[in-house]
């Protein structure tokens, strides 16, 4: 499995446990207290505020946001924060440039395709650390500067559900940051983090939002274990096999033969990896989502829905199926006969692949 498809597949599940994932935070014990409360004072401050103009002109945030920073722990190991006046010189300098920042959310259905771009360029020349290495330190600063836009980054929690390795954090930073934003832009049109913002605790915003479920996606909580052997989600690169009335898509010769196989060979793969016991009785529900690459001609949503429908039931009724070798023996439901739900989901993408859920539902799905 390729780097780009763990984490998408990763996305997948986040984006699908959402709920469970905020909530898994809020339960953990272990939250550094001191974190949290100067985090809730500077972000109080800076919504009391007019505007970021205002907020960066106010000594008593500059300070609130310092402490903050340092019990979030810059200022130590790789970095050193700018004494205090210099820490609010540097800030006073970016104000036009996080500014004119201020009016977009990373919510927002029109936000402008290149923000990460922009934001980058505020945190490629934010003089806060002397730290060469510059997406955490300004990410964290930028965060409760323009809270609904920027999420706060860190190797341990970012990085680790990303897969960013460390000398991206050293050389392409700008590449790398383009990469993580644009997985937050993704995931926060998928959730809709916003509604989950009480104020209280850690849900101070959107983007903290996205990122309170990103660590506890990472310290091992698992709100969906209770579905195990009942559910089944994985991505499979390239486009899905999708039905015609032509020919029988298991047949020999079939134009999209590969992609059954490949179909096929995901689905095994998730079967051993996931513990998914296949529906012999009963309801199902499958869901289906394609991500094209820019310009990639994709077929109707009903045929790749019937395609995949049929290509994962059990095929021992089908006949002789010598070409498909092993992977004839893969299925996940008896009969696509039992399918009850659906969903489908397209959305452009830099890699074309397209991500399979099936799941057994109780009677009063």
């Amino acid at each position: 499995m390729t780097r780009d498809v763990d984490v998408e597949n990763r996305v997948d599940l986040l984006v699908e446990e959402f709920d469970s994932y905020v909530d898994s935070f809020d339960r953990d014990p272990n939250l550094a207290l001191a974190q949290r409360a100067t985090h809730g004072v500077t972000l109080e401050l800076r919504r009391s505020a007019d505007c970021v103009r205002d907020a960066i002109a106010n000594p008593q945030f500059t300070s609130a946001l310092r402490e903050t920073l340092l019990s979030w722990g810059l200022g130590k190991r790789r970095s050193r924060l700018a004494p205090m006046r210099d820490f609010a010189a540097g800030l006073h300098a970016a104000t036009p440039a996080i500014a004119a920042l201020e009016p977009h959310r990373i919510d927002d259905v029109a936000l402008p395709a290149d923000m990460a771009s922009r934001i980058w360029q505020v945190v490629e020349t934010l003089q806060v650390t002397d730290n060469q290495a510059k997406i955490v330190a300004g990410t964290k600063t930028l965060h409760h500067l323009l809270p609904d836009l920027v999420p706060p980054m860190d190797r341990a929690w970012t990085g680790r559900f990303f897969r960013v390795r460390d000398p991206a954090w050293q050389v392409r930073q700008g590449h790398a940051f383009q990469r993580l934003y644009d997985h937050f832009v993704d995931i926060a049109r998928r959730t809709n983090p916003e509604r989950y913002v009480t104020g209280v605790g850690w849900r101070t915003s959107c983007t903290k939002i996205i990122d309170n479920a990103i660590i506890a996606y990472c310290k091992g909580e698992r709100p969906g274990n209770h579905t195990r052997g009942r559910r089944i989600s994985f991505r499979v690169l390239g486009l899905p096999p999708a039905k015609s009335e032509a020919q029988s898509l298991l047949a020999p010769g079939h134009p999209h033969a590969a992609r059954v196989q490949r179909l096929l060979e995901a689905a095994r793969a998730a079967v051993d990896e996931q513990g998914f016991t296949p529906i012999t009785a009963g309801r199902v529900g499958l869901d289906l989502v394609v991500r094209p690459a820019p310009g990639t001609r994709t077929s109707d949503a009903t045929n790749y829905l019937g395609g995949v429908g049929d290509v994962l039931e059990d095929k021992a009724v089908r006949g002789t199926l010598g070409h498909l070798g092993t992977s004839a023996t893969v299925w996940l439901y008896r009969n696509d006969c039992q399918i009850k739900q659906i969903s489908y989901h397209e959305a452009v993408n830099h890699l074309t692949s397209y991500t399979v859920t099936v799941q057994a539902l109780d009677e009063r799905s």
